[in-house]
């Protein structure tokens, strides 16, 4: 595999988000499978077509799960807390489980490109995480903001969703490289 180093990408943030909390709990390394991060709301195999796949599917049909991880920058949530007028937005908030510096335009990251951490873990990038209502909520509930303002504030911010492509351990620190679709 041949890697291009965007930059010094690495890890500085995780957090997983079980089905019994509110909200995201933060951790200092997990473990991924080919279901993804297990105790998170989103792993699993396969996953219940919604409206981001209304085009192909009807809702309601089990899928493959390319929703396992939702990956965010630093860059980014400051942007869109400066498009909602607030300080920040702190990692987790919008239920993230990986947020990356080093890397300025995560969301605009090739569908398909390859995420590989010291580990030799290495996620598969589904492309840009659609900013949704159910963020807005948790940002508000934060932030005092309204839940409608988030969507907006975060197009084409919002980060990306991946899946497990290769198991393996993610520790805050680690160092991440990019492969390009192909």
């Amino acid at each position: 595999m041949t890697a291009r180093q965007e930059s010094a990408i690495s890890v500085v943030a995780l957090h997983v988000w079980p089905t019994t909390s509110e909200t995201p709990i933060p951790s200092s390394e997990v473990e991924v499978d080919f279901s993804g991060l297990p105790g998170d709301r989103h792993c699993g195999l396969t996953m219940t077509s919604d409206t981001r796949t209304a085009r192909v599917y009807p809702k309601g049909l089990e899928i493959r799960n390319h929703r396992q991880l939702s990956l965010v920058s630093l860059t980014e949530l400051a942007a869109v807390a400066t498009n909602l007028g607030i300080d920040g937005l702190a990692p987790g908030v919008i239920a993230d489980n990986i947020a990356l510096t080093g890397i300025d335009n995560l969301t605009a990251l090739p569908r398909m490109t390859r995420l590989e951490f010291e580990s030799g873990a290495v996620l598969m990038t589904g492309g840009e995480n659609t900013p949704c209502v159910i963020a807005g909520r948790m940002v508000a509930a934060r932030y005092g903001t309204e839940p409608t303002a988030f969507p907006k504030a975060a197009i084409r911010l919002r980060g990306i969703t991946a899946w497990v492509d290769r198991p393996g351990r993610i520790s805050v620190g680690d160092a991440v490289r990019t492969h390009p679709p192909g």
